[in-house]
């Protein structure tokens, strides 16, 4: 090949990859927490070139909170987030046009109520009149609490103290048990440090403590963007289900745990139950609005909240 041919076919290939990068349709998603176990395959996704594969271009943004997250997409500023049935409910009800549009978990496997190891308090009645540790008010933490109470007749205050404070707030006393998530839970029990007096998972119907919902604009007008993320995102899942160390591994780094036996749970409980594909049964989510009692989000019909038009994602 002579010098003219090398430079045309350089020239070509240089102008094939400016064309395909700026076809790649770019889309925001955002999480409610950072460094979230459940959410790794949100990230190996990009990592292995899933959503590449899918011609998008993802930025993904890890918020303070599902309040926050929803805020920014009700902003216009994320185009798909995760988030919790009943807030994405009381956001539609004050005129935020969006819609559940997939399933991210059906039970809130790793999810506890957790008290101390030495805890007088051996089951849920004994709550009654306690102080439990949330992350903040009107989030899943908090639903899940107050949830306990309704089943077990009791009254309980629900305290805030963020998620990085959990731990810290129980093991000092400031609060008698705390509503928790993973790895939070599986530290306590590992270290012995806690134990569980509910396991949300296991005592629960089926209420989706996380749910991928997308801006109206989104779904009316982009519908193959919203597609190819969930697309992306589950065929990660499966990636790592089935890739055991690699996964492991990407836990390590993503979550910053150390601890192999935290890993481990992390990994069997959060990573091998998580959805592969996007349908959500009516049931599950009648159940999760539910939770939001006075709050008024339960009034919803779930076709209010959701929307099926993608829930075949992830049959394939």
């Amino acid at each position: 090949m002579n010098l003219k041919n090398v430079l045309v076919t350089a020239v070509l290939s240089s102008a094939m990859t400016f064309t395909q990068l700026h076809a790649a349709e770019k889309v925001d998603i955002g999480l409610s927490v950072p460094n979230f176990g459940p959410y790794a395959a949100v990230y190996v996704a990009d990592e292995l070139g899933y959503y590449a594969d899918e011609g998008l271009e993802v930025q993904i943004t890890a918020f303070r909170g599902g309040s926050a997250a929803q805020q920014a997409l009700a902003s216009d500023a994320m185009d798909i987030i995760n988030y919790f049935p009943p807030g994405a409910a009381v956001a539609i009800e004050r005129g935020v046009e969006q819609k559940v549009v997939a399933v991210g978990a059906a039970r809130p496997d790793g999810w506890h109520m957790m008290v101390k190891a030495g805890s007088s308090i051996e089951k849920p009645e004994d709550l009654d009149g306690r102080r439990v540790g949330i992350t903040g008010k009107n989030s899943t933490t908090d639903y899940y609490a107050l949830w306990v109470a309704d089943q077990y007749g009791i009254e309980i205050e629900t305290v805030p103290v963020g998620g990085a404070g959990m731990i810290p707030a129980l093991l000092s006393d400031q609060v008698d048990a705390i509503s928790a998530f993973s790895p939070l839970t599986y530290r306590l029990m590992v270290s012995g440090d806690g134990r569980s007096l509910v396991d949300y998972a296991k005592d629960m119907p089926p209420t989706l403590p996380d749910v991928w919902v997308a801006s109206q604009d989104m779904i009316d007008d982009r519908p193959e963007q919203v597609e190819g993320v969930l697309r992306a995102m589950y065929r990660a899942t499966r990636y790592m289900q089935e890739n055991r160390d690699y996964s492991i591994d990407f836990l390590r780094e993503f979550t910053g745990e150390d601890d192999p036996e935290v890993l481990r749970l992390e990994y069997e409980v959060g990573i091998m139950n998580r959805a592969t594909r996007a349908n959500i049964e009516p049931e599950w989510l009648k159940a999760s609005l539910g939770l939001a009692g006075d709050s008024g989000s339960g009034a919803l019909s779930p076709d209010e909240v959701y929307t099926d038009q993608f829930a075949d994602i992830g049959a394939e």
